[in-house]
Order: C-alpha cells, then structure tokens, then sequence
C-alpha cells in the first residue's frame, strides 16, 4: 500500500533527482589487439599478457588476461621504439614485437625458443634409444 506523504514526497521532488544522468566521450586511439591460439587453433583463453614499453623493458606498462576468444587489446602510451608483449598459458606462449615510429607501427611475432627443454628432450631420446640398444645386444650374447 502506498502511502499519501510518499506519494506527495515523490511528486515534490524534481525530476533530476530522480533519475541518473550519464554522459559519454569516445575518443579515437590507435590500439593494439592481439589474438592468441594454440597450435590446435583452440584459443588461448585467460591467458596472461604483459606489455613492455621500449624505455622499460624490465616493467610491464600493461597486465590483463585474453578473454574466452584469446583476444585482449590495450593502448600503448605514444612512446616510440620497439615494444614486447609477451602472452603465456598453460605452459605454452608467444612473444611479439612491435615497432612504433612516427606515423608507422610494424608488428613481429616470434615464438620462445626454450633451449634447455629442448636440449633435455634429445638427451632423453638418445638415451632411450642407447638403453634399447643395450638391451637387445644383452638379449643376443645370453
């Protein structure tokens, strides 16, 4: 039930007080977007990104996480010279590189090359197959 002093307190008050205003500005920018998949085609959904500015390389400028599309876009700060953005997931990543100058943006992609598991993985080939071999030489003698 509605009261009577409710109602007139309602009708009193001005329409402004109310009811919410909100105001927009868009403002064009020129942005990175990136888009992260596996080798699978499967995106890399949650992964996280780090951006490096060309004067810090040690400090990520930018931190996030790519959505369910393996997609994330940030704003780089003007600055020109060669950024890093690094994206992992899952033991799995990718680095790119841009250029930005002037009027010009050049952007790279290159994968991380881990040399010491790979360097594990062919030890661990070639002493398999050392291992096979002895057996089946042991087999013969016997």
């Amino acid at each position: 039930m509605i009261r009577p002093c409710s109602l007139l307190l309602a009708m009193a008050l001005p329409a402004s007080a109310l009811a919410h205003g909100a105001e927009l500005t868009a403002t064009p920018v020129q942005a990175i977007a990136l888009e992260a998949h596996f080798d699978t085609g499967e995106p890399m959904a949650g992964a996280q990104v780090q951006a490096f500015a060309p004067d810090a390389p040690q400090t990520p400028i930018a931190l996030g996480q790519t959505d369910a599309d393996g997609r994330f876009v940030f704003v780089p700060d003007p600055a020109p010279g060669r950024w890093t953005v690094q994206v992992r997931a899952a033991g799995h990543g990718a680095i790119t590189y841009f250029e930005q100058g002037a009027n010009a943006l050049r952007v790279t992609v290159e994968r991380p090359q881990d040399w010491g598991q790979r360097a594990l993985m062919v030890a661990l080939v070639a002493w398999g197959a050392l291992g096979t071999v002895l057996f089946f030489r042991r087999n013969k003698r016997g």
